[in-house]
């Protein structure tokens, strides 16, 4: 198989994933009806399975991925690495904080032309699979170059994993023989200036409160001026407090309150989201810390000293509000360049 082909299977899905990010059931003849319906089944009921995985956010991270598999965009994302002719074995140890947050991963080796090994997380087991369905729909050679959930992961020339800091520690010592790429915990910082306005704020709520908060590319931390009222920020947000409607999130609101309560500690509080004012980075899910500086060379302290714990920056001068959880193709985890790591890995 050609990676021309590759890249022509992967926009098909791409066009189909993207229907299914608008809420709609594509109508290409691409795919069978049998597994269009499972998707659609699926999208709709994966919250029963994992709680955190609403209707929305599943069709939101089908949108994402659907501006990612583009012809034109594939050809330009891989025109200048090396084609590997699936002579090459990767293992792939994917997260389920987000649905298909380990995607990237899949499509990334695809597009180098590597088989793959894929353990998939016990929290996003279902999605995956009816995507590789798909393409073998297309091509039955997937089946061949894809295999799921392998009893042991063995035979690679290479290992990408994504997990906590902790069980990255095992993966180092599992894998230290073999060429390794490990992701642990990141997080991401908004930085106001006080000069946004109500909309930008808004749209700011849109990086704290997509999937709930509970990606790489979340806002758990703000930096605001000294002089910064919160309360313009509280305003701004108010359209999101839907998010209390989901049994965790809102268990996860009246537990980090109770405690806080209970400890007599400072808080801001509107109701669904919780303020602590701390230089600490990582916030639980359901509370957002926030400092405040007086120059903005405190800010590019901050954000030296934490630069291998950040993913991405929102603010004027930085992202965009509202852009966190719309990463465009070439926005790589930890900031390493997947399809560059598998060349130098496996030549």
């Amino acid at each position: 198989m050609e990676r021309a082909e590759i890249i022509h299977h992967l926009s098909l899905l791409g066009e189909m994933v993207s229907e299914f990010g608008h809420s709609s059931m594509p109508t290409s003849g691409n795919f069978s009806h049998q597994i269009l319906q499972k998707i659609e089944h699926t999208v709709q009921t994966e919250i029963y399975r994992n709680g955190w995985f609403n209707e929305a956010n599943v069709r939101n991270a089908f949108a994402g991925i659907g501006t990612w598999l583009r012809q034109d965009v594939l050809e330009e994302f891989t025109k200048a690495h090396p084609y590997f002719r699936f002579e090459k074995h990767v293992s792939l140890i994917l997260a389920g904080n987000l649905p298909l947050v380990g995607f990237h991963d899949v499509f990334c080796s695809l597009l180098m032309g590597c088989k793959l090994q894929v353990k998939m997380s016990s929290d996003d087991q279902h999605l995956l699979p009816l995507l590789c369905q798909a393409l073998a729909e297309i091509d039955s050679r997937y089946l061949e170059i894809i295999e799921l959930n392998p009893i042991k992961l063995s035979g690679h020339h290479a290992v990408i994993g994504t997990g906590s800091d902790s069980t990255l520690l095992h993966f180092q010592s599992f894998f230290k023989d073999i060429p390794h790429l490990l992701r642990g915990n990141r997080t991401s910082i908004g930085v106001l200036d006080g000069t946004e306005t109500a909309r930008e704020l808004n749209e700011l709520g849109k990086d704290v409160f997509d999937y709930f908060g509970r990606g790489c590319r979340s806002v758990t931390h703000l930096m605001v001026p000294e002089n910064f009222n919160m309360d313009h920020f509280f305003s701004a947000i108010l359209p999101y407090e839907e998010v209390l409607q989901n049994k965790k999130y809102g268990n996860n609101y009246e537990y980090h309150r109770a405690v806080f309560l209970l400890s007599q500690q400072s808080l801001l509080d509107n109701g669904f989201l919780l303020l602590k004012e701390t230089s600490e980075l990582h916030a639980p899910i359901a509370m957002l810390y926030f400092h405040r500086y007086a120059h903005q060379a405190e800010v590019d302290q901050y954000l030296s000293m934490h630069r291998d714990k950040i993913q991405c920056v929102l603010g004027n001068g930085y992202l965009p509000f509202g852009s966190a959880q719309r990463p465009r193709i070439n926005d790589f985890a930890d900031n390493v360049n997947t399809l560059e790591w598998l060349s130098n890995a496996l030549n």
